[in-house]
């Protein structure tokens, strides 16, 4: 018998959403809007030796709250490990109180992520057979040792990679990187051949504006428009997979997440197959330091070499890429990383950590020392340069570095520069300059910094970062939206927003075909991802009002919506329309004709208040009708 689940939730959409999570994970599901009559069925069914294996619990009901239902379970004997996945639309954090007499299994503020739902009613019921998300921070787990760890694992999955403003999304089937895609402009198929010469900017600029004007992904506006020729796009693709892959394992902060893939989802994007091994080798001769290696490698010294399964399968790949190479014939017979940094040459020593950080090369102890190896908080300067002595240069360069590592450690690109966010771009560009001289190798040659060194490289890499992001407008324009959401508490998980905008696309799709019930559990999922967006919410209430016919629900959600931004087209014409079913068509028309006023090429509105104008009998001649039947 399947595993049976308690659905508290007196929002009848909220509630249909859940129990369908339910039926996708094999769960069978019972709902009710009532607290009295969620005590009586828990109480049932352990009186019938068939207790729920959890309950969804909604705070807020009509009566007996859910706070009161989730401590008569607590209070009975059957109850007091039963999981408990709390959610509410009122309380956002949930307090002390709360958790320390309900000790929820997990706690959701609405709207929530459907995928979060899912893999704790996954965790709670002890689902078998269906994988839940997994995240971290990339300085904890690197890049490299995700792509090897899904590579082993044959997985199929989404690997989403996350720094600031910018993302990167790789896909794997069966543990093989299938296509890659970036938010750095630079990284995008057709990016390559402009610089290349071989199609013009300005095509693969009205590319870029077609696929965003269209809501369509670059490279079929490239096949569209006729930019690339199919060759020349399948090799685009490729590159854009390469790049986009090997920038995301060059990364040593930001945090990253795996969501489970079905082949449904796999399909959806084109195929650009690169082995995983090829990208950590061409990410190694890309980003690879021998100072920083020689660093890492010593502090690791006594540990023992192995090569793993993945790496004797790609022998090939590691001659090809680095031909003559004497690493990988050291990695064996469990000699140890010491034994080795005395026989390898120096310019390959970036390929050995590269190795052993991906777990390509196994070092001694096993996955499990690594782990705590990765986990482990680096030593002090004091303690890794314990015994070494400075001349008084040196010893005044070392503080400086480690002063300006610990004054710029949460700080943002114009504060690594030293710029106001009103800077021109020759301010930048000399603040660049200045910061760059600081913090180049070339300003402490001839002295021994020891791990100093590694500091200033690290320095210098984000006075890069910062100039790459500030110096291009397009990219400082995002990078301005993402300092000012973070200020304002907005979301800013650049992978969440990136994911609610094509979810809320799919949604448009459902909507425009009538399937408005359909259209609103999706509107909803895209909201639970990121709440900041007007448009979300103005579809989520039109959905309502289509499929289920609550004018009035649907009007509060719209007017949320202008409310968030006054000039949302959309939200205006939907909020006429809702005012006109309302039996108000007068204030329809007074709403249209200002903003009209504000707006004079808003030609949805025209075209909505001359059918207004028009009467009764030509209404259903109106702006949306005609919407819906294309």
């Amino acid at each position: 018998m399947p595993a049976q689940v308690l659905i508290v939730e007196d929002e009848e959409s909220a509630s249909r959403l859940i129990a369908s999570i339910c039926s996708e994970l094999g769960l069978r599901a019972q709902a009710t809007r009532s607290g009295a009559q969620a005590k009586a069925l828990l109480t049932q069914a352990a009186q019938a030796n068939q207790p729920f294996s959890a309950m969804v619990l909604d705070l807020v009901l009509a009566e007996l709250d859910g706070f009161q239902v989730g401590q008569f379970a607590r209070g009975q004997p059957w109850g007091a490990q039963l999981p408990l996945i709390v959610v509410s639309g009122v309380y956002k954090q949930p307090n002390a109180e709360l958790m320390a007499r309900l000790k929820p299994h997990a706690y959701f503020a609405k709207p929530f992520a459907i995928s979060h739902l899912r893999d704790a009613l996954v965790k709670a019921c002890n689902v078998q057979g269906v994988a839940t998300a997994t995240e971290g921070d990339l300085a904890q787990k690197s890049a490299a040792g995700l792509f090897i760890e899904l590579l082993r694992q044959k997985a199929s999955s989404l690997l989403t990679l996350t720094q600031d403003t910018t993302v990167r999304l790789i896909h794997f089937e069966k543990g093989q990187v299938r296509f890659a895609q970036s938010s750095v402009k630079s990284e995008l198929a057709g990016a390559a051949q402009v610089a290349s010469g071989s199609i013009k900017q300005a095509s693969f600029d009205r590319a870029i504006a077609f696929a965003k004007q269209n809501k369509v992904a670059l490279h079929e506006a490239l096949a569209y428009s006729r930019v690339l020729t199919p060759e020349q796009l399948k090799q685009a693709l490729r590159q854009q997979t390469v790049d986009a892959s090997v920038n995301g394992l060059s990364w040593t902060r930001g945090t990253w997440r795996v969501d489970p893939q079905s082949s449904e989802q796999l399909a959806a994007v084109p195929e650009a197959r690169v082995s995983p091994v090829a990208l950590v080798l061409e990410a190694a001769k890309r980003f690879g330091a021998h100072a920083t290696a020689r660093d890492w490698l010593e502090q690791r010294a006594q540990q023992h070499m192995s090569r793993s399964p993945e790496l004797e399968r790609e022998l090939f790949a590691v001659k090809t890429s680095w031909p003559a190479e004497g690493v990988t014939s050291l990695a064996t017979n469990q000699r140890s990383v010491g034994e080795a940094l005395s026989r390898v040459k120096p310019a390959e020593l970036p390929l050995l950590m590269w190795l052993c950080q991906s777990g390509l090369v196994a070092l001694s102890g096993g996955a499990k020392a690594a782990a705590q190896a990765a986990k482990a908080a680096p030593p002090s300067p004091e303690d890794e340069d314990k015994g070494r002595t400075f001349t008084a240069d040196e010893d005044w360069s070392r503080r400086v570095m480690f002063a300006e590592r610990d004054r710029l450690r949460d700080a943002n690109h114009y504060d690594v520069l030293g710029v106001q966010p009103s800077a021109t771009p020759e301010e930048i560009r000399a603040a660049y300059i200045a910061a760059a001289k600081r913090f180049h190798s070339d300003a402490f040659s001839g002295q021994e910094l020891g791990s100093a060194r590694r500091v200033a490289e690290e320095l210098f890499s984000r006075v890069s970062e910062a100039n790459t992001v500030l110096a291009n407008p397009s990219s400082r324009a995002n990078y301005d939206v993402f300092v000012d959401r973070k200020a304002k508490g907005l979301p800013t998980d650049v992978g969440a927003i990136l994911r609610a905008e094509g979810i809320f696309q799919k949604g448009e799709t459902l909507f425009k075909a009538g399937k408005f019930e359909d259209a609103e559990a999706v509107f909803r999922e895209a909201i639970a991802l990121n709440h900041a967006e007007a448009e979300f919410h103005a579809y989520l209430g039109m959905s309502i009002y289509r499929g289920r016919g609550k004018a009035q629900e649907a009007l509060a959600l719209v007017g949320k919506a202008l409310e968030m931004d006054p000039r949302l087209r959309s939200a205006t014409v939907f909020a006429a329309q809702l005012h006109e079913a309302l039996g108000d068509a007068e204030k329809a028309k007074t709403l249209l004709r200002k903003a009209i006023a504000k707006d004079s090429e808003f030609d949805a509105a025209r075209s909505e208040l001359s059918r207004l104008k028009r009467g009764p009998a030509e209404q259903k001649k109106g702006f949306l009708d005609r919407l819906l039947k294309k």
